[in-house]
């Protein structure tokens, strides 16, 4: 039998659609939204709805499969609002996936590929992240894992990376994965 394939979907601007005035303070010296407590910014975050629609395909589709697992990988700034933006950010996974598990929703502090590389495992190009950041796809696929774009209306295409977009339909989005998971 192969290897487990593991599938991992970032939140922030893939399965919801990126917010960049929680980010960036509207004057100089505020504190940006989701740095401020009690904000819940990330319970309350919009979803990208076709690209949950795929994923709730796969998630359905592969769980408990021996073969493909489909999970969340989000990362937190570390500080005072680590346990908040956790609580919020696994609550947005209960309130938007349907029959969603606590075993598939990983929380870190630090960047991505760390997390697994340092708590879960080596990667492999079995260890597949689904992510809009650039930085986490190159750091990603420099560890040994493989990266999927998600190009999300205000990032671009990359040659790096295939691709997925979210303003596609959900049925092309998990025909694109799952071509990828049978070539690697």
């Amino acid at each position: 039998m192969s290897e487990k394939k593991n599938l991992w979907f970032d939140m922030d601007g893939v399965m919801t659609i990126y917010d960049y005035d929680l980010y960036v303070p509207k004057k100089a010296g505020e504190t940006p939204r989701f740095l401020q407590p009690r904000s819940h910014v990330f319970a309350s975050l919009a979803e990208n709805e076709a690209l949950m629609k795929a994923f709730d395909l796969l998630y359905k589709k592969y769980r408990g499969s021996e073969e493909v697992s489909v999970n969340v990988l989000t990362s937190i700034p570390v500080g005072l609002l680590q346990a908040e933006h956790t609580l919020d950010k696994y609550q947005w996974c209960l309130d938007h996936i349907p029959d969603f598990s606590a075993e598939d929703f990983y929380c870190v502090s630090v960047p991505k590929h760390d997390a697994v590389i340092d708590f879960l495992w080596p990667l492999t190009k079995n260890e597949i992240l689904v992510d809009d950041y650039p930085r986490n796809l190159a750091n990603w696929t420099k560890r040994g894992g493989t990266a999927v774009k998600c190009v999300n209306g205000i990032n671009s295409y990359s040659d790096l990376y295939p691709c997925i977009d979210t303003r596609w339909e959900a049925e092309k989005i998990v025909e694109t994965l799952e071509a990828l998971l049978k070539t690697i």
